[in-house]
């Protein structure tokens, strides 16, 4: 498996990929992704994409046609207006979600994600990958959310999250 960055060269290039982003959120986010954060990504420009603290990575395997998608993350504004992710359900619980919410720590200096309160595979993600609740606050959909923060080079909570 490997994570990379999506890059993306030229503008004309963005449209296909964003298509093919939100396909991947929409077929593997269980529907449990926020339709604020769907609707960001539906929308992003090419411009607001290189912006700082905005970012988009793939997890891949490789397949006989190139590099698969299998795990995607992207955060827009350090996670503050969007933070979606979503792993292919053939490769969950493996560890790859964690390490896509590290890499994009990592890459942005600091990261915030709100995720419902009774979506554990979700919160074990965060946990995993050093993130520490810091508020709670109702969702969109009137469900507690946990505000989920990490900023890199922090030292991680004592707390431990065996689900």
């Amino acid at each position: 498996m490997e994570i990379t960055q999506l890059s993306i060269s030229r503008p004309d290039e963005w449209p296909y990929v964003r298509q093919q982003c939100r396909d991947f959120f929409r077929r593997y986010g269980n529907k449990r992704l926020t339709l604020t954060g769907v609707q960001r990504l539906s929308s992003l420009t090419y411009e607001q994409l290189k912006k700082p603290g905005t970012s988009i990575i793939a997890a891949t395997v490789r397949g006989d046609v190139g590099s698969i998608p299998i795990g995607m993350c992207y955060a827009e504004d350090y996670g503050e207006s969007a933070c979606l992710i979503a792993v292919h359900p053939l490769y969950r619980s493996r560890g790859i979600g964690s390490s896509l919410i590290r890499s994009q720590l990592s890459r942005l200096g600091r990261l915030r994600c709100k995720v419902a309160a009774d979506h554990i595979a979700s919160l074990k993600i965060c946990f995993q990958a050093g993130l520490q609740a810091t508020e709670i606050e109702l969702g969109p959909t009137g469900k507690p959310t946990l505000v989920m923060n990490g900023v890199m080079g922090a030292p991680s909570s004592s707390f431990r999250c065996d689900v």
